[in-house]
């Protein structure tokens, strides 16, 4: 088989795989932020919760997730009756994805937040800074640079858990790369799936890239 089919036919996956990687983490991003909010709340109610969701969610493994968002979700929505079993398969894996891994999310934004010295926030508080500035200026970019190995982690992790939309039908490139495979009764099979890994590789270099570029950009800005 020629290297150009195997190339071409799991490019043809690449589309889903990288519209499951965006969405997923902004949605997760959203969602951990969110629960990250609640569990650094001194309100032991909303605090629990949170970490009752972290539990649930962490306790459940992604190729679960999936399974449950693609056949329970519609079933829950039928209780309130709302049909939504014509809905695309590319929302149920971005729904399994993006709340799977919001509870990863949440933890890396919140020991973030805990990580970073709150003397500074007080400080900044009694040479007449405004909470809201001091909270923004001070707090959230030391957050977000603490943050950051973790989050490029999650994100690489993400990548690699994308593949296992196969199991609600979606045709990434993990299942592109199977497809072809089984057209050739496997003869071919590891060839595919080398040419597979090193796709993934480099989308994994550009995300490392990405990073990286983000944290020289903001060490250049602090300087």
């Amino acid at each position: 088989m020629k290297l150009s089919r195997i190339i071409t036919t799991l490019l043809s996956g690449l589309p889903v795989t990288l519209t499951l990687l965006v969405f997923s983490f902004v949605f997760a991003s959203a969602i951990g932020l969110g629960v990250a909010w609640l569990a650094l709340r001194k309100n032991n109610f909303w605090s629990g919760a949170a970490r009752l969701y972290l539990g649930l969610i962490r306790g459940t493994p992604p190729l679960l997730m999936l399974l449950l968002t693609y056949y329970g979700l519609p079933k829950l929505f039928m209780l309130i009756g709302v049909d939504i079993n014509d809905w695309a398969k590319m929302i149920f894996g971005i729904t399994g994805l993006s709340v799977g891994w919001s509870a990863y999310l949440s933890e890396a934004f919140r020991s973030a937040y805990l990580s970073v010295d709150k003397g500074q926030y007080e400080a900044a508080l009694v040479v007449g800074m405004d909470s809201k500035d001091a909270f923004w200026q001070i707090i959230m970019p030391q957050t977000a640079l603490i943050a950051l190995p973790n989050i490029e982690n999650l994100v690489i992790g993400l990548v690699k858990a994308t593949s296992l939309v196969y199991v609600i039908g979606l045709i990434d490139m993990y299942n592109a790369a199977t497809d072809l495979s089984n057209q050739n009764q496997g003869v071919y099979k590891l060839g595919i799936f080398v040419v597979l890994a090193l796709v993934y590789w480099l989308i994994v270099l550009t995300i490392e890239w990405i990073f990286r570029s983000i944290r020289n950009d903001y060490e250049y800005v602090t300087v």
